[in-house]
């Protein structure tokens, strides 16, 4: 092999490697919050070629992290479901705003008192959710403010 091919090829070399470096680089991208807070669980989220593990810092209620064209809304997040009970109406759970309302059907209603608890925990603590009842002769309601947590709302006929 002449030394002028020779020399050649160490330059084809360098480059490929140079671009394969440049290459895989900019290929991903690191995100990172840069100051630690106070907070509690963790896990994973995934969605398409994305994966965020760690922990959402429940601290910063309210606070909007973002950069580029993402972004991340931390804060207290709630979760209220309606939970059927056998031979009591259908009972539906609504966001609306800042509130949530919880509805059914007022024809065979009566007697049924609304509960509501914190947790689905064997055996559950259930509790009158104490919230005023609206009836406009199809459909009794209640609105009670969205609170951080978990919320489970149950017909009962007591």
């Amino acid at each position: 092999m002449n030394g002028a091919f020779r020399g050649s090829w160490f330059v084809v070399r360098a480059v490929a490697a140079a671009w394969l470096a440049l290459g895989l680089s900019a290929s991903a991208q690191t995100f990172t919050v840069d100051r630690s807070v106070l907070s509690g669980g963790g896990g994973t989220s995934t969605g398409g070629p994305f994966s965020l593990t760690g922990t959402i810092g429940q601290i910063d209620a309210g606070v909007r992290l973002a950069g580029g064209s993402y972004a991340l809304d931390g804060g207290f997040h709630s979760v209220a479901v309606a939970v059927q009970t056998p031979g009591a109406p259908l009972l539906s759970v609504v966001r609306s705003g800042g509130n949530l309302i919880i509805s059914w059907a007022a024809a065979d209603s009566a007697g049924f008192v609304v509960e509501q608890s914190g947790a689905l925990a064997v055996p559950a603590s259930w509790a009158a959710s104490g919230a005023t009842v609206s009836d406009n002769g199809t459909t009794k309601s209640m609105t009670i403010p969205i609170a951080p947590g978990y919320r489970f709302f149950r017909l009962r006929k007591p």
